[in-house]
């Protein structure tokens, strides 16, 4: 839920678009990355599935969350704060990135 809120894949040709970078959420934080076992480098594991964990990379151009990643799951657990907060977010990203 928290690693892909509001981040939508549109259609292509009538068939749902490729995941890129920009459909996942990713946090840049090192202690949180070694913490999860990288899982804050979401968007590399989607893009490149055959990689293995500990050499996930933070793209350059991907949502990235306003929190470490444990904290975002926590603030996720009261909904009215987490859509003040990610709501602005996610729509920057659904528009189309040049």
């Amino acid at each position: 839920y928290v690693q892909h809120y509001g981040l939508t894949r549109g259609t292509h040709d009538g068939k749902t678009a490729p995941v890129t970078a920009a459909h996942s959420w990713n946090a840049p934080q090192l202690f949180s990355s070694a913490l999860m076992l990288n899982a804050p480098r979401h968007s590399d594991h989607h893009t490149h599935p055959a990689r293995p964990y500990p050499g996930l990379r933070l793209p350059d151009n991907a949502p990235m969350l306003p929190w470490p990643l444990p904290l975002a799951c926590l603030v996720a657990m009261c909904p009215p704060l987490w859509r003040r907060r990610m709501d602005p977010l996610a729509a920057k990203w659904s528009i189309p990135q040049a």
